[in-house]
């Protein structure tokens, strides 16, 4: 074979190896957070109450809400 269309051939292979590594790699981080909490705080009259919310709601991966 012709030596640039062996080398043309080898750059379309590796091309096509790296694409597909980083589309693999891009789909791994499309994760949606599993849950949300959402809190009318001005329903939320006692301090004593506000203060004992985040203990009530647990702790998420380390991230308390």
């Amino acid at each position: 074979m012709n030596q640039p269309i062996v080398l043309g051939l080898l750059a379309l292979l590796a091309g096509t190896v790296i694409g597909a590594t980083a589309v693999n790699g891009l789909h791994a981080q499309n994760k949606a957070p599993g849950v949300y909490a959402v809190l009318n705080l001005r329903a939320i009259n006692s301090s004593d109450v506000f203060k004992t919310l985040p203990s009530k709601m647990g702790d998420f991966d380390g991230h308390t809400a």
